[in-house]
């Protein structure tokens, strides 16, 4: 599976272009970098043929920018369904965009679950509720090649933080638990540098950062 690794300027999280026949972003950034986004995607993939955002959760420096990636490109926005209702109605609070003074629209966003799969074309990924950061938090999972999309819940050397609005320290423990059961190769993080070839090591060590053995 290749995945193009857009790296975050300012306050945006990482974005990641998953390639295939039907190309799948995950996450939007704060909306300030768009045009600049959609020149990247545009001269990777065919953005005619990407029709998938993926959000890994409710935040606005994963979420800011949906509203003009999923008008310009054409493409439905999926979020797990207990993040789905404050990003859809546009909640400035519950998407913590009033904490950088911004706000966003209102959105048509497709609910999804665990268990729920997106497929490329050539590759499938497995959403995985990680929540702990935020309670609809997820990780996009492809078994085949063991790449491991983790959103805001495991980060290089460290996890996202759990003292936002409907985070939970004992759920993100869980929740890296959870992903430790599974064998991973390479982390890609919503924010900060990938982990390649050594993603077993990293949830170790994220267990260990949350006091887990």
């Amino acid at each position: 599976m290749t995945i193009r690794f857009l790296p975050g300027k300012g306050y945006d999280c990482n974005l990641y272009l998953i390639e295939g026949r039907d190309p799948i972003l995950v996450d939007t950034g704060t909306g300030q970098y768009t045009d600049s986004i959609i020149k990247s995607i545009a001269s990777l993939v065919d953005s005619e043929r990407l029709r998938t955002i993926v959000l890994t959760h409710r935040h606005y420096d994963h979420v800011g920018g949906a509203s003009s990636l999923m008008k310009s490109l054409g493409a439905r926005v999926f979020i797990h369904e207990l993040d789905a209702e404050v990003v859809g109605n546009g909640d400035s609070w519950g998407t913590m965009s009033a904490m950088f003074s911004k706000s966003i629209d209102a959105i048509e966003v497709v609910s999804i679950k665990a268990g729920h799969m997106f497929s490329t074309g050539d590759h499938k990924l497995k959403v995985m509720h990680t929540p702990g950061h935020s309670i609809g938090s997820i990780c996009l999972y492809d078994e085949s090649t063991k790449d491991l999309i983790s959103g805001d819940t495991v980060f290089i050397g460290g996890v996202g933080r759990w003292d936002l609005p409907s985070g939970d320290f004992d759920a993100l423990v869980r929740s890296v638990h959870r992903l430790r059961e599974l064998d991973i190769r390479n982390i890609y993080p919503g924010h900060g540098p990938c982990g390649i070839g050594n993603g077993n090591e990293q949830i170790a060590e994220a267990l260990s950062y949350l006091g887990e053995t």
